[in-house]
């Protein structure tokens, strides 16, 4: 991927420069220069500062293309994107921009091994040998194909490739019904799935798992964003939760938990265990699965074995929703039940920079928040509009904080002009939106996610590492987009730090 040359190309249909481009990311130039020379691949965080400021998709940066729909589209060899690469395979996609395509077309090369990792995934694979000899292991039977040779099968079955000859050169076409990166609908989701797979793959404790858990690890396994999963629990209870999603055999490590008939004694040993691989730095984010919530987080926040920070945990949904150009991010729609409780401002303040790491992790340059509540002026009538009008008169030197601000206010800049608001720094413009209470952020999340459509992500923060907590009835693509967002806001606390 020739990144440096795609961003100096875009710069320069767009007349700036990297001064101004250094300013709007607040990435040094030097560190911009040697990026743009390919002396240097950007951080995901940076990468998304810079598709934000250019105003392109991700696509665009890293293939000098953007995702828009093609009945027909040509790809010349040049633009081949060289998508994957293990110890005996290498992968170029052929058809890297067609979008909502459910078949992936890729020339392989293919080398000799000894050990190949066998996969597994919904769908079909055709391969298509153009030069050498190589072996295919499809559940228990071996294929052995020449020059010319083809063969179709079904790709839930544990299959596996590795070359006779030397060398193998291969045309395979790989159709997967639930590729994820094909069905988000958004153009930010899009980006958001495209940084997490330029990262190094990530590792996942998961808790306790069930079916609809691991099914998310899997995809993620699947997509690339994650390589080994941890999964935490009494093998009765692993083998019989998850007896048809058990699949990547090759990417669990199993931590077995010896089973007890008192139900929380047995969750909260499954999950101090996870909390230790955690610490250990065996892995850098943990899941729920089918557990209860406070055993787990009882696990989380031990204050000598835990793995807490001292900041107040809060979870913070990233939206993308129709007719505003950015990603949204709501706090706290989940877990805190008010924004100041016993009028405890400091509670307010944790929240807010939970969601302020979030924001800058996805590659929000200077966030802009906006606290919440019935109108914008403050009165006596309702306390939450006091406090919230002393929290934005604080310092705050990496984001913007006002309020209180309706929420029409926050988002929609017609109702600022309307208001006469013009000069707000945040008002029309918000990223950030701090709810006063559980209620009013389970409305808001609810009515966008379920009445809307919008798609969304959700992050825990507060630990010193990304909890993943996902409900049964959230979608796959929600399951899936935590798991990216968690991956990449991992990926950026462990280069601040």
């Amino acid at each position: 991927m020739n990144i440096g040359d795609n961003i100096k190309n875009i710069i320069k249909e767009k007349n700036s420069d990297l001064d101004t481009l250094s300013k709007i990311t607040t990435i040094d130039k030097s560190t911009l220069e040697d990026i743009t020379e390919n002396k240097i691949q950007p951080m995901v965080s940076d990468l998304l500062k810079i598709a934000s400021a250019l105003s392109v998709d991700t696509a665009k940066l890293l293939y000098n293309k953007s995702f828009e729909e093609k009945k027909a589209m040509k790809t010349s060899a040049d633009e081949r994107i060289r998508v994957k690469r293990k110890d005996n395979l290498k992968y170029e996609s052929l058809a890297p921009f067609y979008i909502g395509k459910h078949m992936e077309p890729f020339a392989v090369e293919i080398y000799k091994t000894k050990n190949p990792d066998f996969s597994r995934h919904n769908g079909e694979e055709f391969h298509y040998v153009l030069e050498g000899k190589i072996k295919i292991t499809v559940g228990e039977e071996v294929f052995v194909l020449e020059k010319d040779d083809s063969l179709y099968f079904d790709s839930s079955l544990p299959h596996c490739i590795t070359s006779i000859t030397d060398v193998s050169k291969v045309i395979a076409a790989i159709y997967n019904p639930g590729s994820m990166l094909q069905a988000v609908k958004g153009k930010k989701m899009r980006d958001l799935i495209h940084a997490a797979k330029l990262l190094d793959k990530k590792d996942l404790v998961l808790v306790s798992p069930d079916s609809s858990s691991l099914s998310a690890a899997n995809k993620a396994i699947e997509e690339g964003i994650i390589d080994k999963a941890y999964l935490i629990g009494s093998e009765n209870r692993i083998k019989s939760m998850c007896k048809d999603t058990l699949i990547h055999t090759n990417k669990y490590i199993f931590e077995y938990v010896e089973d007890k008939e008192d139900l929380q004694k047995y969750e909260l040993s499954c999950s101090e265990k996870g909390v230790d691989i955690l610490k250990r730095g065996l892995a850098q984010m943990i899941m729920k699965g089918k557990i209860n919530t406070a055993n787990f987080l009882k696990a989380v926040l031990n204050r000598q074995k835990g793995i807490g920070t001292g900041r107040r945990l809060s979870l913070v949904s990233i939206f993308e929703l129709p007719n505003l150009d950015r990603l949204i991010f709501l706090t706290d729609p989940g877990i805190n039940p008010e924004l100041f409780p016993n009028n405890d401002i400091q509670a307010s303040i944790d929240i807010i920079k939970n969601a302020i790491d979030v924001a800058k992790s996805l590659g929000v340059i200077k966030p802009k928040v906006a606290l919440l509540d019935a109108n914008e002026v403050p009165s006596n009538k309702i306390p939450s509009t006091l406090y919230e009008k002393e929290v934005s008169e604080m310092e705050w030197e990496d984001a913007d904080v006002y309020g209180p601000l309706s929420y029409d206010l926050a988002l929609y800049e017609d109702a600022v002009k309307k208001k006469g608001l013009k000069e707000n720094p945040v008002a029309g413009k918000a990223d950030i939106l701090v709810v006063p209470h559980i209620e009013s952020g389970n409305f808001l999340y609810k009515s966008w996610a379920m009445t809307m459509g919008a798609e969304v992500a959700n992050i825990v923060l507060g630990a010193k590492a990304p909890l993943i907590i996902t409900s049964r009835s959230d979608s796959d693509m929600i399951k899936f987009l935590t798991i990216c967002s968690s991956a990449i806001y991992s990926d950026y606390i462990s280069r601040k730090h």
